[in-house]
C-alpha cells in the first residue's frame, strides 16, 4: 500500500507540474508566442517561449498555468466521490494542486501571481 501511495504521489506531483507548464504553453501559443521548449530550473520545469515582440501578454500566459492547475484541482476534488481507495488518492491530488495554485498566486514577480498583477497594472495604466 505504501508503494502505491508513493507511486501515486510521484505521478501527481510530476504530472501537475507538467500540466501547469503546458497550460502556460497553450496560452502562449494562443496569444501569438512561439513555444521553444521546456527547461529545468531550480524550482522545477518551466517552458521557454519567444514573445514575438509581445511581452505585454505575459500576464495572460501566467493565467493559463493557473487556470490549468485550478481545473486539475477541481478534477481531483470530483474524484474524491469515487469508491475507496479513490477518495484518499484523489484527495492527495487535490491537496497538491491546491497548494500549487495558492503558492503561484502569491504576488511575487517570479511567480504567476506577480506576473498577473504586473500585467493588470500595465493594462490599467493605459
Amino acid at each position: 500500500m505504501i508503494a502505491l501511495l508513493l507511486a501515486w504521489a510521484t505521478c501527481v506531483v510530476g504530472s501537475s507540474a507538467l500540466l501547469h507548464e503546458f497550460g502556460h504553453a497553450w496560452t502562449a501559443r494562443a496569444v501569438g508566442w512561439k513555444v521553444v521548449g521546456l527547461r529545468w530550473r531550480w524550482y522545477g520545469v518551466a517552458f521557454v517561449a519567444d514573445t514575438n515582440g509581445k511581452p505585454d501578454r505575459l500576464w495572460k500566459v501566467a493565467l493559463g498555468g493557473l487556470a490549468t492547475t485550478a481545473l486539475l484541482a477541481l478534477a481531483c476534488l470530483a474524484g474524491t466521490a469515487l469508491p475507496e481507495p479513490a477518495p484518499f488518492l484523489f484527495g492527495l491530488g487535490f491537496t497538491v494542486n491546491a497548494a500549487l495554485l495558492l503558492t503561484n498566486l502569491v504576488p511575487v514577480r517570479a511567480l504567476d501571481g506577480g506576473q498577473i498583477l504586473a500585467g493588470l497594472r500595465q493594462v490599467r495604466s493605459r
